[in-house]
């Protein structure tokens, strides 16, 4: 019990420190407002970084094609409360409210990794600030750079990095090969697009919801169609949604397929069956209205969200070390921008729980040779501090296959 009481601590406090944040913001914490484009909205500071990175990066593994099927077991089923409009579920989830336009957000990643392979830049530019899928009642389009570029979203990342948008910033970098991209191949800067949509920001997006929804349980607002129900429902949209394939949800089966950890079916991550549980156990605490049942909801999915990461991380630092073996160096660089990527969607919540950002940034660092300062091996020991705290075991980590 007293490892699970530090654990619950580590998490809360992981949670106070985004809260802090969204404290301080102004503007509405439903992520169904996003700003469109040309919209103006205020500016926040934010902390020191404990990280030596450049400002601003991305993770994930967009594919357009990919599927990623499987849905962990138990009751899915959203009843008190429950708006006679809510969206049907998606992948083992009933959403408790409307949010028929939310997880076709996903749709908007589908088709990138082609473009990206042809070289088109521009056509993923373009989908990534103008939006494809997302239309809201009112016409407009909601849009993933809609999302990134906002200075007043409740996901630590800009006190964590210092900087009012990384998260638009480390994809900005990336598209115009500006920045920690300066002097990369297109190769690597599409790494960084591609990694950066899929799961940097959308990542970013669940964490918001997560956090705005017990925003408004602390203040009671428990109403399912608006309330915290609905944007604990968009979290799930934006990690599943529509195409699970192109999704966070998709990242997390591919690297338990790497690292032995899919559930019974052999295809499905134990951390997406760990974090459906949590979406679902969360709901029914909202709509019982059970603030501290939704809190630790929340912290078990924040969790599995560290243990994916942590794989991705560990697996392409490993594959640089073959990379450097076989003489390729120019796919060595490739994997270190995805190693890059993929570490800092939780570089905001493995640091303060103990990870070590000074080696984790020198591994990664596009500015320092791939290689040059460890491979998985050297992650793993950075990170372990953090699995420790967290109550990441090795067995939940697993072993690169």
């Amino acid at each position: 019990m007293l490892h699970a009481r530090r654990t619950w601590g580590v998490l809360i406090a992981v949670f106070a420190a985004v809260a802090l944040l969204a404290a301080s913001c102004t503007g509405s914490d439903d992520g169904s407002e996003v700003r469109e484009i040309g919209e103006s909205s205020g500016s926040v500071s934010g902390s020191a970084s404990g990280s030596g990175s450049a400002s601003g990066s991305a993770s994930g593994t967009a594919t357009g094609s990919g599927s990623a099927s499987g849905s962990a077991s138990g009751s899915g089923s959203a009843s008190a409360g429950s708006d006679s409009s809510m969206t049907p579920g998606d992948g083992g989830y009933e959403y408790a409210s409307n949010v028929d336009s939310h997880r076709l957000v996903v749709a908007d990643i589908c088709g990138i990794g082609d473009l990206l392979d042809a070289g088109d830049f521009a056509a993923v530019e373009d989908i990534y600030r103008n939006g494809k899928n997302s239309v809201k009642s009112d016409g407009s389009i909601r849009t993933i750079g809609g999302f990134a570029s906002r200075d007043d979203r409740s996901h630590g990342h800009d006190a964590y990095y210092g900087t009012a948008t990384p998260l638009d910033d480390f994809v900005s970098a990336a598209l115009g090969g500006s920045g920690m991209f300066s002097g990369t191949s297109d190769a690597v800067r599409g790494q960084g697009v591609e990694k950066g949509i899929q799961n940097q920001v959308m990542v970013a997006w669940v964490v918001h919801e997560l956090e705005a929804a017990l925003a408004k349980a602390a203040d009671g607002n428990f109403d399912a169609a608006s309330g915290a129900p609905h944007n604990w429902d968009e979290a799930w949209a934006f990690y599943h949604g529509a195409e699970p394939g192109c999704a966070p949800y998709a990242t997390a089966n591919k690297r338990a397929g790497n690292f032995a950890t899919t559930g019974a079916d052999g295809e499905t991550a134990r951390a997406n069956e760990a974090i459906l549980a949590a979406m679902i156990a969360g709901r029914d605490a909202l709509l019982d209205g059970d603030t501290a049942g939704t809190q630790a909801a929340a912290d078990e999915i924040v969790r599995n969200l560290v243990i994916t990461y942590s794989q991705a991380a560990i697996r392409y630092a490993s594959l640089i070390e073959g990379d450097l073996a076989d003489g390729n160096d120019a796919k060595a660089a490739e994997h270190q921008a995805e190693g890059l990527a993929f570490w800092r969607v939780i570089e905001p919540y493995a640091v303060p729980a103990g990870a070590d950002a000074a080696a984790l940034s020198a591994i990664f660092d596009l500015g320092n040779a791939p290689g040059a300062n460890g491979y998985g091996d050297a992650v793993r020991a950075a990170l372990q501090p953090a699995w420790t705290a967290l109550g990441i075991s090795a067995d939940d980590i697993g072993t690169l296959q």
